[in-house]
């Protein structure tokens, strides 16, 4: 079930191990896919993500849909892209967007995700609608602590039952549970006749149900051996 993630909080300027101008927040997209893995994109390109960090006591959205517009409820103070530097140390190329929010202003993310903090800044991994991965970086943040909602752990492939143990069910059913020295010379047979069986259909097995052609009956068991 979706939740909410902290994400610590706007830090205070003096606080700071970036260069900064004053209280705000720098956003930072990077998605986890296709040709632009691992590059810092323009975060309005990403804003039905960004639509889903709250800030403040209220947990307004950063960004919401208004009709086919988008607006952002806090003031962007520097834009994506090319720029002065600001200030002494700061970068002529703005890898985010800054955002104009006081220190001290807490911060969250509505929706399934891991944080993870680091020094000065806490990234998040969340998926878009379509499930492709990124990462958002919350620069000029005091970090939270480590925090994750939903599940990454992906379900494993079926395993298939093996000849053997197609032949201890089939033995059952024939002979019940207690077996004699000929069942079970007959069981040796059965389970060489039955890989043979599964080496020449393997391309016919049936792909909304592979376990159905790999059994046979008893009846088909003992045609094996007419």
């Amino acid at each position: 079930m979706a939740g909410l993630i902290p994400l610590g909080a706007v830090v205070d300027p003096s606080k700071d191990v970036f260069p900064s101008t004053g209280a705000h927040l720098d956003v930072r997209v990077i998605p986890q896919f296709g040709p632009q893995k691992g590059k810092k994109i323009d975060p309005r390109t990403a804003r039905t993500l960004l639509q889903n960090v709250l800030i403040g006591a209220d947990k307004r959205p950063l960004v919401q849909q208004a009709g086919s517009d988008w607006k952002w409820n806090f003031p962007v103070t520097s834009e994506f892209g090319k720029r002065s530097a600001p200030t002494a140390g700061a970068s002529t190329y703005h890898e985010g967007i800054d955002i104009g929010i006081g220190a001290g202003t807490p911060l969250a993310y509505k929706g399934y995700g891991t944080y993870r903090p680091d020094r000065g800044f806490g990234a998040l991994s969340v998926a878009d609608p379509q499930g492709n991965p990124y990462e958002i970086r919350l620069l000029h943040t005091a970090p939270g602590k480590a925090a994750s909602v939903g599940s990454t752990v992906q379900p494993s492939a079926p395993v298939l039952p093996s000849p053997a143990q197609n032949t201890d069910t089939l033995m059952e059913s024939l002979f019940g549970k207690q077996k004699s020295l000929k069942d079970v010379l007959t069981a040796s047979l059965l389970q060489q006749a039955i890989a043979r069986r599964q080496e020449t259909q393997v391309d016919q097995l049936s792909l909304t149900n592979p376990y159905k052609s790999m059994t046979i009956t008893p009846e088909q068991a003992m045609q094996l051996f007419a």
